[in-house]
């Protein structure tokens, strides 16, 4: 990460639980149930308990992504800025790809972000755990929260973490 990031506080919200169409074709679209609005709502509410606010939030382009998102930041009581992207990066990505993203996205605003909250996916998800640090996760269809810290030496930190239910 360059200098500019090295403050960078990074939030990794997987979305709730969602009912899948049989349809390819409309699992974009596919908006979160109840049960995965309540988790992403309890996410929210992890988020203010430990103090980490976004400035900035950036989701996939899939409803359930977008909806999570909405659904925290209206628990956090914020409105920072959001991009919306078709993928976010790829679910194999290794850290140079995710850290290169990462930056690309503090890049969109000014001042950059101290902290930045993506929307993603389960294999998005397990690919940080990965590279950033951490255990990889079964797959699950509920909401999960990393919170990662860029360290003075360089190196990520695992912080706070949220598994709903």
């Amino acid at each position: 990460m360059s200098s500019s990031t090295r403050r960078l506080r990074f939030v990794f919200v997987r979305h709730g639980n969602y009912d899948k169409p049989t349809r390819t074709a409309a699992r974009a679209r596919a908006p979160l149930n109840a049960k995965g609005r309540e988790a992403a709502r309890r996410a929210g509410e992890f988020l203010r308990e430990h103090g980490v606010v976004p400035d900035l939030v950036c989701t996939t382009d899939k409803q359930r992504t977008i909806d999570t998102a909405d659904l925290v930041l209206e628990v956090l009581g914020v409105a920072p800025p959001r991009r919306i992207f078709g993928g976010g990066f790829k679910t194999g990505a290794k850290l140079a790809e995710i850290e290169a993203r990462l930056l690309a996205w503090s890049n969109l605003v000014a001042p950059p972000p101290r902290v930045l909250m993506f929307v993603g996916h389960h294999a998005q998800q397990n690919a940080c755990l990965r590279e950033l640090g951490g255990a990889e996760r079964a797959e699950r269809k509920h909401a999960a929260v990393l919170v990662y810290d860029w360290d003075p030496d360089g190196r990520w930190t695992l912080g706070p973490q949220f598994e709903g239910s």
